[in-house]
């Protein structure tokens, strides 16, 4: 009997260490190798990134500074009103056209539809900016076609117009720029 008891109480003895003593330690041991694989794969995606960011930098230093204007201008990272107005002013004075009655709606951070994020994980915020021009049709024609030619990406959203006793039309437009944020 003694020598089944002794046996049996080694194993029991064995079993409590392991349960009690080994196993944390190795379930503490996976975890950690569970921790150093994410690690790692936070690593070679760091490098990879590197190079992606190398690779960029490398293009934009190939680009010449009228096309980097011209990218700005495309799209801007900054909200610019003073700009704007001058660059739409721009296009509207071969025409003998002024902008009157501007109003300018900046697009809210919280709201849905006016900033979204692309693929990239980069923000877009639109600008709304109204305005009144006064001329004849073939005038406002010209104006809208330079308008969609200008380097600034903006969509003509509204657009409408009024007659006074001179003969000329008040037009009404509303456009939509964006820029990234």
């Amino acid at each position: 009997m003694m020598r089944l008891i002794v046996p049996l109480l080694m194993v029991i003895v064995a079993v409590a260490v392991f349960f009690k003593f080994t196993d944390p330690i190795f379930t503490g041991i996976k975890t950690l190798q569970d921790r150093q694989t994410t690690l790692n794969e936070g690593l070679n995606n760091a490098k990879k990134l590197r190079e992606v960011m190398s690779g960029l930098l490398d293009q934009r230093n190939l680009m010449s500074e009228t096309d980097l204007s011209n990218l700005n201008k495309l799209l801007p990272d900054n909200v610019d009103n003073v700009r704007l107005i001058i660059d739409i002013n721009n296009v509207a004075k071969p025409y003998n056209m002024s902008l009157k009655g501007l109003k300018i709606t900046m697009s809210e951070e919280k709201t849905e539809d006016a900033v979204t994020r692309d693929k990239n994980n980069a923000k877009q915020a639109m600008v709304s900016l109204s305005f009144s021009v006064s001329g004849d049709y073939n005038q406002f024609q010209s104006f809208l076609s330079d308008l969609s030619q200008s380097l600034r990406l903006a969509d003509v959203s509204v657009t409408g117009f009024s007659s006074n006793e001179k003969g000329v039309y008040d037009y009404h437009v509303a456009i939509q720029t964006y820029w990234l944020k």
